[in-house]
């Protein structure tokens, strides 16, 4: 058996295992025929052995220290590792063996310093935060933004304290005082065993591990119950898991695997850097489109003018204070100032605050300090991590200038918004518009085309690389033909220009890479900007197409009882799309672009034929079923012992499976009951699960136990709640 596994494994290679053999090779003190026979494996084969003379097993029957567990690997490896054993078992029989690399391994990236805001002193802060503001008005924007950066900065290394920037030990969540001091004491009993192997140290060691084993079950039900009961229907699966993962210690590497050019943690940051500074490169544009640019940039753009305008006029306290009141707190940036911060300061310093951005507005600029970014490189799902293109960025950027983005994004958006700019069918973080809007339209369309017996035929586009190729001075034109002019667009112009990035891994900077083209990635105008330019593409859709956007989400539907003419007319939308595309220096991913057909016509009927650039579209064949996967944490959990408890259980369903079960059912609430009955067996299954009832277990049964309705009776329940609330019902 051992030849037959050896033969299996690609060289070099480790095996490492509980052989439950004995021979004076690896320090038992006896020999038995299966230590003969791995004895003899290791002579014929040519390969090495790691073990010393420490023990590896404790046998409490016979109250002895053997030798069974074997490290056995190819020769190559032998002086790459060196072997040792631990002496403390953990609870368990067999004792930890690690095998420590003796080559030189890249260094661990540590961490930034993180300030402490729940341990600040706030009455200090305010006191020394004071921002000057008949300072500013002698200063020139640049001047007076690193003033306004250092006082908030010195005040809060007086008031505020910091994290030591080493990466934290990896303790679980639910670990507290009482599962601390039981294991000193489990250790300690050890201890003394194992110096004095009596009978009573015996006993008194497996009282100390009971106890110790009984706080950490405890410990982790109860820190599993208290998370259980803040979660909400919108969290997520992802971040369930995480957690999950963190209680049973299960964390993932913080480090960046080596790129074969990089050696160190610079070296690896710049290979990144190098890959996200080509994908807004100017070589990622066609040359049809070059053209188009460099001709349309000689046209010039009056920046003047407009100054009695409302979205002109200098900022209120008003509109400072809604700006800082973002609900969701957001990564520092360079500057290391967090928004709580800029809440903390005191009534006067606020009002420099307003002094200072109003500097800022009234000069047109946005400073360069702000124009810098730290990438945050995070490995996309299911990714080779040794390929730069495996990463996703996101970018840190000053919150103090976030929150003078945010000022002139409310202003902006309401001027469009007043205007009609933006085309209707643009659902896209916009107030009172959701991606349900375009489920509902989508589901109409569907439903119309069957009552009429037709073929109804759907493409999703997704734009390629889309806010990091965006034409920047596209935006500026769109703006200028939407009547946006003087101070804003010229703010707008500064804010667009000069941005530059550092990629961070750990405390560890690269060298500086210049985003050439696109909007800055983390702006808060960057979405609305993105918005603005790709807001054109409706012009070129024929009427006789529906469509939908989410910002760069975009989707296109035709019904006609002729297939061929389904094809036909969506062939030349996609056909206009994609010259449009090409004009504003935007790209479609034929591999991420789908199509859907629909139809209730009997028999078979062929998939229509789409090209996009020249490559057929794929059609979708499956769903995902996301509920399902859902499903899979709670299969976990219920074999635990510390989260099987049935109320957490419940608990979570309702926020993971119930959650998505529900979203959109104003959309399928209407199919018939058979069909509406396929979702059951994900409800039923997920209820089980929750309350360990058998498979067999009644439906009737399963609703009254966990008082839970049916999905249909769900349904009814939330139209008639929905209706009676509503105030077009009473009148």
């Amino acid at each position: 058996e051992l030849e037959s596994l050896v033969k299996q494994l690609p060289q070099p290679f480790l095996i490492l295992g509980d052989f439950n053999a004995h021979h004076p090779l690896w320090g038992s003190a006896r020999h038995d025929s299966r230590g003969g026979v791995v004895e003899c494996f290791l002579s014929s084969s040519g390969l090495c052995l790691f073990n010393g003379r420490d023990p590896t097993f404790f046998s409490a029957a016979h109250q002895s220290f053997t030798s069974i567990d074997v490290s056995i690997a190819s020769p190559i490896l032998l002086p790459c590792f060196s072997w040792k054993v631990l002496n403390n078992p953990f609870g368990s029989d067999h004792f930890p063996i690690v095998l420590e690399s003796t080559m030189p391994i890249p260094s661990i990236p540590t961490r930034l310093p993180r300030w402490k805001l729940e341990k600040a002193d706030w009455s200090i802060f305010c006191l020394e935060a004071f921002i000057d503001s008949s300072v500013l008005g002698n200063m020139s924007p640049e001047d007076a933004t690193l003033y306004v950066t250092e006082a908030i900065i010195n005040a809060t290394s007086h008031s505020i304290p910091q994290t030591s920037g080493q990466l934290p030990k990896r303790c679980k969540p639910w670990w507290n005082k009482d599962c601390s001091t039981t294991r000193k004491a489990q250790n300690k009993a050890w201890c003394i065993f194992r110096r004095y192997p009596t009978a009573r140290n015996l006993l008194e060691f497996k009282k100390r591990r009971a106890k110790a084993r009984w706080t950490r079950r405890r410990a982790k039900g109860s820190s599993w119950r208290k998370y259980v009961t803040s979660l909400s229907s919108f969290v997520s699966s992802k971040e369930v898991w995480d957690r999950l993962r963190k209680i049973r210690g299960d964390y993932r590497s913080f480090r960046i695997p080596l790129f074969p050019s990089a050696t160190s943690l610079k070296e690896q940051a710049n290979v990144l850097g190098k890959h996200f500074e080509e994908v807004s490169n100017s070589a990622n544009y066609s040359e049809s489109f070059k053209r188009f640019r460099s001709a349309a940039e000689r046209q010039a753009i009056s920046l003047s003018g407009a100054q009695g305008v409302p979205y002109n006029k200098p900022f209120t306290r008003c509109e400072l204070e809604l700006a800082l009141g973002v609900k969701k707190d957001s990564a520092a940036g360079p500057d290391r100032i967090q928004y709580e911060m800029l809440r903390r300061l005191s009534p006067e310093s606020l009002n420099s605050l307003l002094t200072f951005f109003n500097l800022l507005w009234d000069a047109a600029c946005f400073p360069d300090c702000w124009k810098v970014a730290h990438i945050i490189p995070l490995l996309k799902p299911s990714k080779d991590p040794s390929l730069p293109t495996s990463y996703r960025p996101i970018a840190l950027t000053s919150c103090l200038g976030k929150t003078y983005e945010r000022l002139i994004n409310r202003r902006l958006v309401h001027f469009l918004e007043a205007e009609g700019v933006f085309d209707r069918n643009q659902c896209g973080f916009r107030t009172g518009r959701s991606t349900v809007d375009h489920l509902v339209r989508l589901e109409t369309s569907i439903r119309e085309a069957f009552v009429h017996r037709q073929h109804c035929v759907s493409v999703f586009f997704d734009l390629q690389k889309a806010y990091d190729t965006t034409w920047r001075y596209g935006i500026l034109r769109d703006l200028y033909s939407y009547g946006v002019q003087g101070r804003m667009l010229r703010c707008i112009q500064s804010f667009l220009t000069g941005w530059t990035f550092q990629v961070r891994l750990g405390s560890v900077l690269s060298d500086v890479f210049l985003q050439e083209n696109g909007v800055p990635q983390g702006g808060v105008l960057s979405v609305t900007l993105f918005a603005v330019k790709i807001n054109s593409l409706a012009k070129v859709i024929p009427p006789s197409v529906s469509y939908s956007m989410y910002v760069d989400d975009v989707q296109i539907l035709f019904s006609s009882c002729n297939l061929s003419s389904c094809e036909r007319q969506l062939q030349l939308t996609i056909n206009k799309m994609s010259k449009w595309a090409d004009q504003n220096g935007f790209r479609f991913s034929p591999e991420k672009t789908i199509c859907v057909p629909f139809s209730l016509r009997r028999g078979l009927s062929p998939d229509p034929v789409l090209h996009l650039n020249d490559v057929t579209i794929s059609h979708l064949k499956e769903l995902k079923h996301k509920c399902l996967r859902s499903s899979n944490i709670l299969k976990v959990l219920s074999h635990t012992s510390w989260g099987s408890d049935r109320r957490c259980l419940l608990r979570l369903y309702n926020s993971l499976v119930r959650s998505r079960l529900d979203y959109g059912s104003i959309v399928y609430g209407s199919a018939r009951p058979s069909a509406l009955k396929m979702l059951d067996p994900v409800h039923h299954l997920g209820l089980r699960l929750a309350t360990g009832a058998f498979r067999t277990s009644p439906v009737l049964s399963l609703y009254a136990d966990t008082h839970q309705m049916s999905i249909i009776s769900r349904e009814f329940a939330k139209y008639f709640f929905t209706f009676g609330n509503s105030t077009v019902a009473l009148q």
